[in-house]
């Protein structure tokens, strides 16, 4: 049994002794002293972790000209904050949600679903040096270095363990990252980063307010287990607004001002997105009914009435209704015998109990499938759970297709034929209507005559139920006027 602290004198002492771990570092934007866990080279590092697992789970968009033109834009401000010296990345997330990120080191992230409401070059330098300013003031290790802090707080103030580890667990502070919330001080302060770092590049910093003034109409629902939205992450105000204004109208504003006139660079920008995929791509897969479809892969399979789907560049998860049964699809090359393959995705589990296997075809397909039992952690009420899995590894030409199903084993029986109706349901694509499925994208049309916007889409035969979203993604509305010459978004 681990020995609990509950003198008070030794409570103070180990909370000093704590604090005197934690490195006094100087904030390279306010230059002030504060706390931080986290060394410069430990930033980058879990940098890397974080753009690791979003690579893996979300994927970067497929189109190295335009992640390219955003590294261009990026870098072109750089040189005008205050850790010029450190190594950025930038990059396009392949997802349709709103949103533009930053992770710890310099990595900063804007998704496609943002580039399709994005008006302009400044717009995307704004919004970039916004993620810069997060960066430079490093916001997100100082808010996780704090919530440390306040969790070994909490666990010396009523019982502290000896083992600090399961206290303050590193290995989950990437993930926090993913969904972290700014405050409105942090907030604040990238705008006014932001702002600064676009001007000093010779950007028109005011266009963050037409960008902020589009967010505000915004109105969709990112939901699930998916990446959360701009307005999610970014907390927009009527302040934040005012603030950014009142910073334009400040001499501080117009001594960033470079000799050169600032630029906003509409046209260039939307010949950029012009090709843009827009919303879901099916050819990544796609739900129709109770089937599954993934054009690009060439694969179908069914799923049980009822259960939900939630489809990544990584795997396919689906649940049941219950959420008491999980059936997993992943891809991967295969590299050795089948059976021997799908038998190494049990090598790290322990306690495994071969209940049976086989060699079955499926739909043609050459299969090796195997039903364990496992021995679930303890869950801290001292029963021991177990657990059946269900693997079923499918060879299609040089991939294998692993299904992994799981459930406790006292209910396996309840959805086992659910399972492999699933799971003998995989075959490959056969019409060409699944195969050829494409997706919408933005493209970019020229004015030819002047007239509002709501005249050009009916012109164009435009489905009424798509004019809102489009008026919104060009910062206008259906009764704005359009000139000739001028470029608009579509969406075809």
């Amino acid at each position: 049994m681990k020995t609990i602290f509950r003198s008070s004198r030794l409570l103070a002492f180990i909370l000093l002794s704590i604090l005197l771990l934690v490195q006094c570092a100087v904030n390279p934007v306010t230059g002030k002293k504060e706390l931080m866990f986290f060394s410069e080279a430990s930033e980058v590092e879990l940098g890397k972790e974080v753009d690791a697992g979003l690579k893996e789970e979300y994927g970067i968009y497929y189109d190295p000209d335009l992640n390219n033109y955003i590294a261009t834009v990026g870098q072109k401000m750089v040189s005008h904050t205050h850790r010029p010296n450190m190594v950025y990345h930038f990059a396009v997330l392949d997802t349709d949600v709103e949103n533009a990120f930053a992770a710890p080191g310099g990595y900063i992230y804007i998704t496609r679903g943002l580039l399709a409401m994005i008006n302009s070059e400044a717009e995307l330098a704004a919004i970039l040096g916004h993620e810069l300013g997060h960066v430079n003031a490093r916001h997100s290790v100082r808010s996780l270095s704090r919530n440390i802090l306040f969790t070994v707080g909490l666990a010396v103030a009523s019982e502290l363990s000896e083992d600090i580890r399961d206290i303050a667990p590193f290995a989950a502070l990437a993930t926090q990252l993913l969904f972290l919330k700014y405050s409105r001080s942090d907030e604040y302060q990238a705008d006014s980063l932001g702002i600064e770092y676009s001007t000093k590049a010779s950007y028109q910093a005011s266009t963050m307010i037409d960008f902020f003034s589009s967010l505000q109409r915004l109105t969709k629902d990112s939901g699930g287990p998916h990446l959360p939205n701009f307005l999610s992450t970014h907390p927009l105000t009527p302040k934040r607004v005012t603030r950014i204004s009142e910073i334009l109208a400040t001499p501080e504003y117009k001594a960033w001002i470079p000799a050169s006139a600032l630029q906003i660079k509409r046209n260039p920008y939307l010949q950029k997105v012009d090709g843009l995929v827009f919303g879901q791509n099916p050819r990544q897969g796609y739900v129709q009914g109770n089937a599954f479809y993934h054009p690009d892969m060439g694969f179908a399979f069914t799923f049980p009435t009822g259960w939900k789907v939630q489809n990544t560049p990584k795997k396919i998860n689906i649940s049941s209704a219950d959420g008491n049964a999980l059936l997993m699809l992943g891809a991967e090359s295969l590299t050795k015998n089948l059976d021997a393959q799908v038998n190494d995705q049990l090598s790290s589990v322990p306690n495994v109990q071969e209940i049976s296997s086989s060699y079955d075809p499926v739909n043609g397909l050459e299969a090796y499938h195997k039903l364990v039992q496992v021995q679930a952690a303890d869950d801290g009420t001292g029963k021991q759970k177990m657990i059946k899995v269900r693997l079923a590894g499918i060879k299609k030409g040089n991939q294998l297709y692993s299904f992994f199903a799981a459930s406790e084993a006292t209910a396996y029986s309840t959805y086992s034929r659910e399972i492999e109706r699933t799971i003998n349901s995989f075959t490959g694509l056969k019409v060409a209507s699944q195969k050829n499925i494409a997706p919408k994208k933005v493209t970019i049309e020229r004015v030819q005559t002047p007239q509002t916007l709501q005249q050009y889409l009916a012109d164009q035969g435009i489905s009424r139920k798509g004019w809102d979203r489009i008026a919104l993604l060009n910062g206008l509305e259906l009764s704005s006027a359009l000139e000739i010459n001028q470029l608009i978004k579509i969406i075809r």
